[in-house]
């Protein structure tokens, strides 16, 4: 595994505030998944290869079980109670609490269990390789996917971001570079057939 670069502060804002509207009745994120719930699939990874104070988690949808779930008193959690509104004032409400020094942010939506922390490693490398200027996204075969880190001169136009538009929607397109990664940067559980298959894929 590389080593990463502890001098640059970048920010990694977990999206996990949603409510499972095209999974079905269910909070996808309390759906268990090899052992344990979604939402520590994801959370096991990032700690795996950040620190605790490296991570911000936007929750709205469920919020308590959510947050008890997550169970690390160091990790910040902020409840998004405009969650019905969309992904974007999640976006909105996690720029919004970044710290004064923070050089960039990485952006993670919650249902991605398959992420390995290699690519998130490699993915922050080259962002810093790029002086943190550019936007990085991992691609698979021809598939873009997440998660995304956006530079400091993104974060005002992340802090307008309003009902359900990502900030994929508002990144220049010269402004992109992207890094080849695993599967897991573009597979994602929206619905209980992806998480069937999430299941007969993984073995452990």
């Amino acid at each position: 595994m590389k080593k990463r670069n502890h001098n640059i502060t970048i920010k990694k804002i977990l999206l996990a505030a949603g409510s499972s509207r095209r999974y079905g009745d269910k909070n996808k994120l309390i759906e268990k998944f090899k052992g344990k719930y979604l939402i520590q699939h994801i959370r096991d990874t990032l700690l795996k290869v950040f620190h605790s104070s490296e991570l911000l988690v936007i929750v709205g949808h469920d919020y308590e079980t959510i947050k008890n779930l997550i169970n690390n008193k160091d990790i910040k959690i902020i409840n998004n109670k405009n969650y019905k509104n969309g992904i974007g004032t999640s976006i909105s409400l996690g720029v919004q609490h970044l710290e004064t020094n923070i050089q960039g942010v990485m952006i993670i939506p919650a249902d991605m269990p398959l992420i390995l922390a290699e690519d998130l490693i490699k993915l922050e490398n080259k962002f810093i390789a790029l002086n943190c200027q550019k936007v990085v996204l991992p691609k698979y075969k021809d598939v873009i996917g997440n998660p995304v880190t956006l530079p400091k001169s993104y974060f005002s136009t992340l802090r307008n971001l309003k009902e359900d538009f990502g900030a994929r929607s508002e990144i220049k397109e010269n402004d992109i570079v992207t890094v080849n990664c695993d599967f897991g940067t573009v597979f994602d559980i929206d619905t209980s057939g992806a998480l069937s298959k999430a299941n007969l894929m993984v073995k452990i």
